[in-house]
């Protein structure tokens, strides 16, 4: 990667982090109105003022770097090419959007959510982006085949992981099991209330992700897929860590430190499941 793209995706990934910072010191609402702050864009500065507006200065940021990223691969992609720049541009206006109503709409669970989603989409084509410079580079890296089927599910159930991780979050959900590896003392708590089910839904598609690594790297080794086994072997390794984090979250009571490492190594896990699928398709 050259240092436009190092810049915009190291910048998008501090964004992210920065954002889940934001939600977890729960200052999302230290601007109360959109685009300023306060009616200012360089408002009187305190501790959560600082967080929340420098969140929105660094989505400036973010997006004049995709501007000069984007122009270049409109220049570089040929054809069909074009539209991943230009969807990733749609969805970064979205992204922008969405950003004010959430503060409009005061936290709403269901924007917070899909505006945390959206963003992984965003950061996702972006990395393909920085990873494939040139029409020919980007013509290896096809996404859908039925020879890569397990890897797609696999990606799309991480997926699945990190926008259900932020639903749980924004509905006050993270702590409804406040013990491990127990929930309330129980192994099958005796209710499910909504906030319960999607903290132990949570629990069940980490061990899901966990067992169809396994799976995944039990397969690679068995065929012999050196690199695609090697990958798969970090992609476990940083699963077992991501669990490890996700259960001291629960028991230091949403330390916001461990939720901000929590999603960086969610970050790298579904980078390298896309990674994966990439891979897989080069020999179709």
């Amino acid at each position: 990667m050259g240092k436009l793209e190092k810049l915009t995706l190291g910048s998008l990934i501090i964004l992210l982090i920065w954002g889940n910072m934001v939600s977890g010191l729960g200052h999302g609402l230290a601007c109360p109105d959109w685009p300023l702050c306060f009616g200012q864009f360089f408002p009187d500065i305190n501790f959560p003022i600082f967080m929340e507006h420098g969140h929105r200065v660094m989505g400036l940021i973010v997006s004049i770097l995709f501007f000069f990223l984007a122009k270049n691969r409109i220049k570089n992609y040929v054809g069909k090419q074009k539209f991943l720049p230009i969807v990733a541009a749609l969805l970064l206006t979205i992204q922008i959007i969405l950003g004010g109503l959430v503060v409009i709409f005061q936290l709403d669970t269901n924007l917070t959510t899909f505006h945390f989603g959206n963003a992984i989409l965003i950061f996702l084509l972006i990395y393909t982006m920085c990873k494939y410079p040139t029409n020919i580079e980007l013509s290896s890296a096809k996404f859908f085949s039925s020879k890569a089927i397990k890897y797609i599910i696999f990606f799309l159930i991480i997926y699945f992981q990190l926008v259900l991780g932020a639903y749980t979050r924004h509905s006050n959900a993270g702590l409804a099991c406040p013990d491990f590896p127990t929930c309330l003392g129980y192994w099958i708590p005796p209710y499910f209330s909504e906030t319960v089910f999607l903290h132990l839904l949570h629990r069940f598609s980490g061990i899901l992700i966990l067992v169809y690594s396994l799976f995944l790297l039990l397969i690679t080794y068995k065929k012999d897929i050196k690199d695609q086994f090697k990958r798969i072997g970090k992609l476990t390794l940083l699963v077992g860590v991501q669990i490890a984090l996700g259960i001291y979250v629960v028991v230091s009571k949403l330390a916001f430190s461990m939720t901000a490492v929590h999603l960086f190594v969610a970050l790298l896990i579904i980078m390298i499941a896309l990674d994966a699928v990439f891979d897989e398709n080069k020999t179709v």
